[in-house]
């Protein structure tokens, strides 16, 4: 009898283990697909200091996506909320490859260096009425990225 065992890719050690259970059954995570065209055109604008656009490339596929993501200026980068869990493939993405963009308040950033921070360090980054509708959802979750600078619209 053969064992078929799985060998970690290179580089992606960070990413063994068995993934996260979704929230609430994974019924946060489907809603995602229907209100992600809605905040879409709302994310990443001037005006908008709430949504931003994360721009990824698929692990598997290869293409480019773009995400509309709840994230919050932080000193040196960003703090994106795991609204919908762990195993979100934007997440997925940024760690397999280490980081993306993210087009925030009409300005884009190239990020890097993802990784979870807890949620204590996470909510003194929102704004007040945000950390209060963040612990009535029970976001648990956050994501601290490095930036660079802007590099225009």
């Amino acid at each position: 009898m053969t064992t078929n065992v799985r060998q970690p890719i290179m580089g992606t050690e960070h990413l063994t283990g068995p993934a996260p259970r979704p929230r609430f059954g994974g019924i946060l995570w489907r809603l995602a697909r229907f209100t992600s065209p809605v905040t879409m055109p709302l994310a990443g604008k001037r005006w908008n200091p709430i949504f931003a656009v994360l721009e990824h490339r698929g692990r598997k596929s290869g293409r480019q996506y773009a995400t509309p993501v709840a994230a919050r200026r932080a000193e040196g980068g960003f703090v994106i909320s795991l609204a919908f869990g762990a195993q979100v493939d934007w997440h997925r993405n940024l760690l397999a490859a280490g980081g993306g963009t993210i087009r925030w308040r009409g300005e884009r950033y190239a990020v890097y260096g993802p990784e979870r921070i807890d949620v204590a360090a996470a909510m003194a980054v929102f704004h007040p009425v945000q950390r209060l509708l963040l612990r009535v959802a029970g976001v648990d979750g956050y994501v601290r990225v490095a930036d660079g600078d802007a590099t225009g619209k």
